[in-house]
């Protein structure tokens, strides 16, 4: 059934900043009763996101965490989501976010979201859920095998491959077809078009990597020098991009790249490697087909990792022409942020009313 919803603004020290938050919920009296109600709290995925998950896509704003959280709250819970540490509005945050960015201190930064909620009217300790998004499915796992009160997990985009696999996947499966001309090599012509095209965010990113960044920040594209081992401006896929692949994500991972915070031993482990801690909880993975930045291979590894260590209510909806978000998309480098399907919502309600129940 579908109710009206209510809102309580409150805010969180998470020691050294304080993050805006709001809990959305039935309204008292309605069809879902005088509450408490089954309390889900949703854990962002990579960057300084808002409370809303507020992006620009090609069919105009998103607001996806807004959209699941209005949704599951006429539908009878109790939704908590949040700004993330150094997020201080839509579009606007700290420059120590890039700086000093943690998944440990948003894993510590959820919990003590997850307390201060609690304290609130109508929500209930009794029956918690924490849906995670992207990077945020490490971090719920993380939490929920922290404490001891997590009845169920919902994770959307699950990190379930190793970090450096993934991003390798970004770089070699979306990012260098995307970017290679219709002959096969990656040409300065070719680059430009693909940085300057509709390509998803992962597409772009993956592109950027074969470019010049001396160049780029003269406002000029060209191949990047250290991959053109022949000199000809153009990167040969088998011969010049593949064989540097390692040494790409070496630079990535490392402390002047910009993926050093899943650098190893500086991340939480992937869903995967926290499955055994895990497996007694209900466990429900929304995944897109055309994922480009959490492909498909990693929920099915999370699906087996939980059955492997005797896990058995495990529920994968894996979703045709859907990406990142669960908006539409064509293929992995159409993966744009789009708004979230509803119908999907609907099967995660209808998932997460059975849970909450049995947890009672």
């Amino acid at each position: 059934m579908v109710s009206a919803t209510e809102r309580t603004a409150f805010a969180v020290d998470l020691g050294g900043w304080t993050s805006q938050a709001e809990l959305v919920r039935p309204t008292a009296g309605g069809v879902h009763g005088a509450g408490p109600w089954p309390t889900v709290l949703l854990i962002h995925g990579n960057g300084p996101h808002d409370m809303d998950v507020t992006l620009r896509g090609p069919d105009g704003e998103t607001r996806m965490f807004a959209a699941i959280a209005e949704h599951l709250a006429a539908r009878g819970f109790a939704v908590v989501r949040y700004h993330k540490r150094w997020v201080k509005a839509p579009g606007r945050f700290d420059a120590r976010f890039w700086r000093e960015q943690s998944t440990f201190v948003f894993t510590d930064d959820a919990g003590k979201v997850l307390d201060a909620a609690l304290a609130l009217p109508g929500a209930d300790p009794a029956r918690l859920v924490l849906y995670g998004w992207s990077e945020g499915t490490a971090v719920a796992a993380a939490l929920a095998a922290r404490r001891g009160d997590i009845d169920a997990l919902v994770l959307q985009g699950v990190v379930g491959l190793p970090w450096r696999e993934m991003v390798r996947g970004w770089i070699l499966d979306t990012g260098l077809p995307y970017a290679a001309s219709a002959a096969g090599p990656v040409t300065a012509d070719s680059l430009g078009a693909a940085l300057r095209g509709n390509g998803g965010v992962v597409a772009k990113l993956g592109a950027s990597f074969f470019a010049d960044p001396a160049a780029r920040q003269r406002g000029e594209v060209r191949v990047s020098p250290l991959l053109d081992r022949d000199g000809d401006g153009a990167l040969d896929p088998a011969q010049e991009v593949r064989p540097a692949i390692e040494a790409m994500l070496d630079f990535a991972f490392g402390p002047q790249g910009n993926l050093y915070v899943y650098a190893p031993d500086r991340a939480v482990p992937t869903v995967t490697e926290q499955a055994p801690a895990l497996h007694r909880l209900p466990l429900l993975v929304l995944q897109g087909q055309n994922d480009a930045s959490t492909p498909p291979a990693g929920a099915q590894r999370v699906a087996a990792a939980w059955r492997a260590a005797g896990g058995t209510d495990i529920t994968v909806l894996e979703l045709g022409d859907r990406g990142h978000m669960l908006g539409r998309a064509a293929a992995p480098v159409d993966d744009l942020a789009r708004p979230i399907d509803p119908g999907v919502l609907d099967a995660a309600a209808v998932w997460l009313l059975r849970v909450t129940a049995a947890a009672r």
